[in-house]
């Protein structure tokens, strides 16, 4: 009798021992399965692309496989990078480049994958002098996303309105213009436009990550009204939008070379008008 209890007893506590023994081995499995995964650069390729807009050699940004350089022509880099290197000017982008500024990339990035089967679940766009300090180490983009809809840079207090704002440094008829146009093709972001108009946070820059399908649907609504804003101004090539700028700023030539970026400076607060109007929560970096 006493040898048969303590050999359940000793049965018992080795039992005890295998079971705590595997579940520290699953718990180790699993932390280190995770680790691995924000760690390993390469186990997020087919989660994610993030394009840098880029005209010239960069030497600052980390060179993670899931960035790709978008650059104007092949003259401007030296293709000395360990990562992909897609030209802009191959094929489909028009001609305001200059006007678009760095939506000229983002235009084309979306007519490059509207029609064709993009694997990765979320897309990022940032400039190859401004762009996520993620380094080497992309996050778990997953976990992030499971309880915000993007991720974006940090609003940044400008003291006044948006509309104010843009006032203050360039051609204010063309943002009343612009929510005009709104109103008129985008009933539904109207609203959403007003409440931006009147904030005195934004966000700058156009840089993001998203998810694909919100990739989609931003450029869409993006390019319907900067398009629309083109046609009502008769801006069909860079050259215009110089030309009227000229005649805006005829006293100060480099003024109007600056101020001819429009629809790039208008891009960034239909930018907003959109995260507003589509995204409820948001992790800033």
């Amino acid at each position: 009798m006493v040898s048969n209890k303590k050999c359940k007893e000793k049965l018992l506590k080795n039992l005890t021992t295998i079971a705590l023994l595997i579940f520290s081995l699953e718990f180790l499995y699993s932390y280190n399965t995770q680790k691995m995964r924000f760690l390993n650069p390469r186990m997020n390729e087919n989660i994610i692309k993030i394009f840098i807009s880029a005209h010239k050699d960069f030497n600052n940004c980390r060179l993670n496989p899931v960035y790709n350089i978008v650059a104007d022509e092949k003259s401007q880099l030296n293709e000395n990078y360990n990562l992909n290197v897609i030209y802009a000017n191959e094929g489909k982008l028009f001609n305001k480049k200059k006007s678009y500024g760095e939506m000229a990339k983002i235009y084309y990035i979306y007519l490059l994958y509207q029609n064709e089967t993009l694997s990765s679940k979320y897309i990022g766009f940032c400039h190859y002098r401004r762009y996520f300090s993620f380094g080497d180490n992309i996050p778990d983009l997953d976990y992030i996303f499971s309880n915000y809809d993007a991720i974006l840079l940090k609003k940044i207090n400008i003291h006044v309105t948006v509309r104010e704002n843009y006032c203050q440094f360039h051609i204010c008829s063309n943002y009343d213009q612009l929510l005009e146009i709104i109103n008129e093709t985008k009933p539904e972001y109207y609203e959403a436009a007003l409440k931006v108009s009147n904030n005195t946070r934004m966000y700058f820059c156009n840089i993001f990550v998203m998810k694909k399908e919100d990739f989609f649907e931003y450029c869409k609504f993006m390019f319907d009204v900067l398009f629309e804003f083109d046609k009502r101004n008769n801006f069909t090539s860079d050259k215009e939008v110089l030309n009227y700028t000229k005649k805006i700023f005829y006293t100060n030539i480099n003024e109007s070379y600056y101020q001819s970026r429009l629809d790039g400076f208008l891009a960034e607060r239909i930018s907003n008008i959109f995260y507003f109007k589509n995204f409820k929560k948001i992790k800033s970096f």
